[in-house]
């Protein structure tokens, strides 16, 4: 049952805020929550998967035949996860505002990924081992800031659920 519904039956009229509606839906943004961090964290092992197969395999450059095309796939699906990644960032963060919790950690991990990919982005047209390097660092933070926000979430939920 969404926001709307439930103020609804609650007799708050149509026209009224949700701001004024009494705890519209602490419970179930915390859930969102929980899910949109655990969607993040999923998205960024398989990026990690992907990363370390391109790098395993080398640029498609560097190959010839099969592993050239399969090192161009992995490549391409690298950058289509790290786009992925992005808008999986936006709902965390929008979900973390909605919800009161973690804000700033969602906030910093939408940050942290757009850092990490225009690294990626960079290191596809230098070759810098530096920009590299930056990626991974970039997946530890913004791992780190998942799972924060994924602990803030479930915390928030267990409380309002014993309380």
């Amino acid at each position: 049952m969404t926001a709307r519904a439930r103020a609804n039956r609650m007799g708050v009229t149509k026209g009224a805020p949700m701001s004024t509606i009494p705890n519209s839906s602490a419970p179930n943004s915390s859930a969102d929550l929980v899910r949109r961090s655990r969607e993040a964290l999923s998205a960024l092992a398989l990026q990690f998967l992907l990363g370390m197969g391109a790098n395993l395999i080398g640029s498609p450059e560097e190959n010839e035949g099969a592993a050239r095309v399969f090192g161009s796939i992995l490549v391409g699906l690298h950058g289509l996860v790290g786009i992925g990644l992005i808008v999986v960032a936006v709902r965390v963060w929008t979900t973390a505002r909605r919800a009161g919790v973690a804000q700033r950690a969602g906030l910093w991990g939408f940050v942290v990924i757009i850092v990490t990919f225009l690294a990626g982005v960079a290191t596809l047209f230098t070759g810098s081992d530096w920009l590299s390097f930056v990626m991974s660092v970039g997946f530890v933070v913004a791992a780190a800031l998942y799972i924060a926000v994924g602990a803030a979430a479930l915390t928030r939920q267990r409380s309002t659920v014993a309380g």
